[in-house]
């Protein structure tokens, strides 16, 4: 499991999260070193679903802060997974 001063790539796979029926990887969108990882999501792995917007991970010291210009804001994220899903 991913922990405090373990570092992650960008692209690769850092965690996973599960279902009743799936396990499903997580691809770290950027590179950096792990800081803090929210260990209440052991306890209670629903507030990702149930609160997305708040809950966090984890965090990273950025090993190359340019990365954070590729990502999407909120509202495309929002547009692409409709588009994926047609929800």
């Amino acid at each position: 499991s991913t922990t405090s001063g373990h570092s992650i790539e960008e692209g690769k796979v850092f965690a996973g999260v599960g279902a009743v029926k799936a396990v499903s990887d997580l691809d770290a969108p950027v590179t950096g070193t792990v800081t803090a990882v929210n260990e209440e999501l052991e306890k209670a792995p629903e507030k990702i679903n149930t609160d997305a917007h708040t809950a966090w991970i984890l965090k990273l010291e950025l090993s190359d802060p340019s990365e954070v210009d590729s990502l999407l804001d909120a509202a495309a994220y929002e547009a692409f997974v409709k588009e994926e899903t047609g929800h």
